[in-house]
């Protein structure tokens, strides 16, 4: 019989993490697995359609620290189902996705973390990391070595490391001429910039970073999010508006990857950020904000120029080194280092071994 496992997802944003969990539920469910995902109603079902042999689960809330209706549904479920393993991809869901599992013996609990949030050395995640054995999965380094010296919960056994893995895009890739699009000149330089529209993400610092740049950089910007109207009008409030357009959410993001000359990430916070890894596996050099995994997916800049959190004159300057000639990074290189170290197979076996195989998973 196949072993099976359930994703819990219940959120009502569609981001890297939620990404991650389409992945995961993919290719392990092209392994035999049998795989259930739990969303949210009505947020997000349609991403799974094209993939019928993964079961949908919708759930009309997801509770909070202790919600009686939640832990029934949720035990309904692992009853019915009967799995090998959980995997809880927020920790808003920690808690009640342990106590469902724990209900039910599941074997494997599996906790997902993409961004460093504290975790209180309380009675609740005592309960979840001592009593039930739930297990945290990081995807950068840093964020696991923060969570192990940050609280005495966490050690080698049971926090693990599984960087978020990317398939190497053809050479032959199509892409959105974005000079005609935007009846740019010829010369224009296109820095590109992918996310949701948060203060988390940094787009309200474009105006000052496109203030210290030549006037024929632009950037193009690919994402929406809830604050949205709010940063678009922090922008057309600059100097530089006409400098900044918007292709919006993008399903598939290859053209516009395939359309850009550099990549920026300006954010404040990241887990491992995807949009670096995807840049470069295009072979788009890139400048990111030293945001947690940053500096190890970039080598601490050998593939790539990091500068400080906020400093908009240090990302309009590396900017500037790269698209000077200045410095520069050979695309296949760039390349080759996401093939080596960040592949899907390398994500997904690493996954299968941690919920299927065995009490833990080797880092990378």
């Amino acid at each position: 019989m196949s072993k099976r496992c359930v994703f819990f997802a219940p959120s009502d944003v569609w981001g890297g993490i939620e990404k991650n969990v389409l992945l995961r539920a993919r290719m392990l469910s092209q392994r035999g697995y049998r795989v259930t995902v739990v969303l949210l109603q009505g947020m997000f079902a349609e991403r799974f359609q094209p993939y019928p042999e993964i079961e949908v689960v919708s759930v009309p809330f997801r509770g909070g620290d202790l919600n009686p209706l939640v832990v029934w549904n949720y035990v309904r479920l692992l009853r019915r189902v009967r799995p090998h393993a959980v995997f809880a991809a927020s920790k808003k869901d920690w808690w009640l996705v342990s106590f469902s599992a724990w209900l039910c013996a599941v074997p494997k609990i599996v906790l997902y973390l993409g961004v460093l949030r504290k975790v209180k050395n309380n009675i609740k995640y005592r309960s979840v990391f001592r009593r039930f054995k739930a297990e945290v999965l990081v995807n950068s380094g840093s964020l696991k070595q923060a969570l192990i010296s940050d609280s005495p919960l966490f050690s080698e056994r049971n926090v693990h490391l599984i960087y978020n893995g990317f398939d190497l895009p053809a050479n032959t890739e199509p892409m959105v001429d974005y000079r005609k699009q935007f009846n740019l000149p010829e010369e224009t330089v296109l820095i590109g910039c992918a996310g949701r529209f948060s203060m988390q993400k940094g787009f309200q610092l474009l105006p000052d970073i496109l203030a210290r740049l030549p006037e024929h950089v632009h950037v193009i910007h690919a994402g929406g999010g809830q604050y949205e109207q709010k940063i678009k009008e922090i922008i057309a409030d600059s100097p530089i508006a006409h400098r900044v357009h918007y292709v919006g959410y993008l399903q598939d993001t290859r053209p516009f990857y395939s359309g850009i000359d550099v990549f920026l990430l300006c954010s404040r916070f990241e887990g491992m950020a995807n949009v670096l890894n995807e840049a470069m596996s295009f072979g788009k050099p890139v400048v990111s904000t030293r945001v947690s995994g940053s500096e190890e997916l970039l080598a601490e800049g050998r593939y790539g120029l990091l500068v400080d959190i906020d400093d908009t004159a240090a990302m309009a300057e590396a900017v500037q080194a790269i698209i000077s000639g200045q410095v520069h990074f050979d695309p296949e290189q760039l390349r080759q280092w996401i093939a080596d170290g960040f592949s899907i197979e390398q994500m997904i076996s690493k996954t299968e071994h941690l919920m299927f195989q065995s009490d833990g998973c080797n880092s990378s």
